[in-house]
């Protein structure tokens, strides 16, 4: 399994659907707890990425719903 190339963006227009601008937010905030600043992320610290993500989402929203569904969108196998 790899990382979809464009998970940063996938994520954070996943979140901003739930919470607005402040997905964008969190989700940047995360990446730099982590030392990512840059945005690049290894595919093998995704799961890593995800699960501290969900701490950091509000409390008002589906957490783990919204984890599993970026889980199933942001993993794939190659096609080639």
């Amino acid at each position: 399994m790899s990382a979809n190339p464009s998970w940063k963006q996938i994520t954070v227009e996943r979140l901003a659907r739930e919470i607005g601008v402040l997905g964008e937010i969190i989700v940047d905030d995360v990446l730099f707890d982590l030392g990512f600043e840059d945005g690049e992320l290894p595919p093998r610290q995704l799961m890593t990425f995800l699960a501290r993500l969900q701490r950091e989402l509000p409390e008002t929203v589906d957490r783990e719903a919204i984890i599993q569904e970026l889980v199933a969108g942001l993993l794939s196998t190659p096609n080639s």
